[in-house]
């Protein structure tokens, strides 16, 4: 008979739960929102207008990273098979696919009607569309960033130096590259190009679809006996900390996307006032 797996310490799952009901209380009660009905409130054309270019350009943008994130996405899973879907680096690369296709729809619908209704409030495609935009904007920060300070030095310090190799095989090549920094740059365009804006109580989808993860991260430590990353080990002396350091890692990096939201606003004005006195 196997022995048993030891179980998970309190204060992980402590964290976990607190997460959890931490993001549905902000989708339920709205926070920091100007309007009860939160992005709901927003205008269709927010989402498919333009903030640089024009809303044809915004519509190529979207579809061309579409494109290149399914392709490079079947591949990989042509490559290396399905097991690549136990990582989250693969579902924020397919959550980023599924952005950009809704984004591209939404954008091709609202370029079909000669006259937009400029005060329509958005449908549930354009708010599926604001939903989605938050959550990889943040999603894509976390993953890089984990990765290069994070994970790739944990890996790193491995004992075994034919682990260590493996693990740079795996992460020094272009599919890797992509997973964990183009996809920032793909977001980053998008944010430079349309005309979405940030609302706060998003990051409860955020917590939610990060919540949704460490569910299977526990699942598959159950099946198997490993964990998929070392800094979810829930064994180790120091994993309430890293567990609260992950909580906490999404309210800092969603505050950076809102930094970056200020940013494009503050230098989009300053840009339209030098050209007005150019």
């Amino acid at each position: 008979m196997a022995a048993a797996l030891p179980r998970v310490p309190l204060p992980v799952l402590a964290v976990q739960a607190a997460g959890f009901l931490q993001s549905v209380y902000l989708l339920k009660k709205k926070p920091w929102s100007k309007d009860p009905r939160g992005a709901w409130a927003l205008r269709g054309v927010d989402v498919t207008r333009a903030n640089i270019g024009s809303p044809q350009l915004l519509l190529a943008y979207r579809a061309t990273a579409l494109l290149f994130i399914v392709a490079l996405g079947a591949y990989q899973v042509h490559d290396r098979g399905f097991k690549v879907f136990a990582f989250y680096t693969v579902w924020s690369w397919w959550l980023l696919a599924a952005f950009f296709a809704l984004a591209s729809a939404a954008s091709y619908l609202a370029l079909r009607k000669k006259r937009p209704n400029v005060n329509r409030l958005v449908s549930r495609l354009e708010h599926a569309v604001v939903v989605f935009f938050h959550m990889n904007l943040t999603t894509v920060l976390i993953v890089d960033i984990l990765t290069w300070t994070v994970l790739w030095p944990m890996l790193r310090a491995n004992p075994d130096p034919k682990t260590v190799q493996a693990f740079r095989f795996l992460l020094f090549n272009f599919i890797s590259y992509s997973q964990h920094g183009i996809n920032a740059l793909l977001m980053l365009g998008e944010l430079l190009l349309n005309n979405i804006p940030v609302v706060p109580y998003m990051l409860g989808y955020v917590g939610l679809w990060s919540s949704v993860y460490g569910g299977w991260a526990l699942y598959h430590y159950m099946a198997t006996g490993r964990w998929l990353y070392p800094f979810l080990d829930a064994m180790q002396s120091w994993s309430p900390f890293a567990y609260l350091g992950l909580f906490l890692t999404h309210w800092l990096f969603f505050g950076m996307v809102i930094l970056l939201y200020k940013l494009k606003l503050v230098s989009w004005t300053q840009l339209k006032a030098a050209s007005k006195q150019a």
